[in-house]
């Protein structure tokens, strides 16, 4: 009796402690702090909507074709200003309206009536505005083409017999494409180029009409902001 009573009270004991060695570990895995989680980083949205404003620098060259003389008179020289717009984005597509105004050293000479008189046709500064539309790539890609209307001041003297020194504004109608890259939400940097077909304009001079037909071509990069 008393050796059945003994091994009662043994395996009680046992069974006692191993219950009691378990607490400590269901209450740690109670109040366990929740394993860590990495944060998915969400891309930036409609990071080119806004009003922005920069500075542009570039090339351009400006082809006439010019009468009386035949051929056309070649004329290349650096541009640089100020450029800004708006654009609005709903999701990949943005569109907008933006403009440029250039100071501008485009100049070139080509001689002409055997080479008694020489026109040196330059262009002082050009503008214009138009419309952008364009498709985000990447979250902070933008790839846009342009359309719109553009104007261009010029000196337009002709030295020699019946030569003489004139003014005239060119207008007409300019299309383009580039890139955009946001820096940051504020900067970005962009990079177009634009083709301006100009309207053909009409100038007397001492010794008779001449008339000046210009396209050009305009190869510019920007740093912007975005406000």
């Amino acid at each position: 009796m008393r050796t059945r009573l003994h091994q009662a009270v043994v395996v009680t004991a046992v069974l006692t402690a191993g219950a009691t060695a378990s607490i400590p570990a269901s209450s740690a895995d109670l109040y366990a702090s929740p394993p860590p989680y990495e944060v998915t980083p969400v891309p930036p949205q409609d990071v080119f909507e806004g009003w922005w404003l920069g500075g542009t620098i570039g090339g351009a060259s400006v082809s006439y074709d010019f009468t009386p003389a035949s051929g056309s008179i070649s004329t290349d020289g650096i541009v640089g200003g100020v450029v800004g717009g708006y654009s609005w984005q709903h999701g990949p597509f943005v569109l907008g309206v933006e403009g440029d105004f250039l100071a501008s050293d485009v100049s070139g000479s080509r001689r002409f009536n055997a080479g008694l008189n020489e026109a040196s046709p330059s262009i002082d500064t050009m503008a214009d505005i138009r419309l952008r539309a364009g498709y985000t790539i990447t979250p902070r890609v933008l790839l846009f083409g342009t359309f719109g209307g553009a104007w261009a001041d010029a000196d337009l003297p002709i030295s020699g017999p019946g030569g003489g020194i004139r003014e005239t504004t060119f207008f007409g109608w300019s299309a383009g494409a580039g890139a955009e890259v946001a820096l940051s939400p504020n900067w970005g940097a962009r990079f177009d180029y634009q083709f301006t077909d100009f309207d053909s304009e009409t100038v007397t001079y001492p010794g008779g009409k001449t008339t000046y037909d210009p396209d050009a071509n305009t190869f510019r990069g920007s740093l912007t902001y975005r406000f």
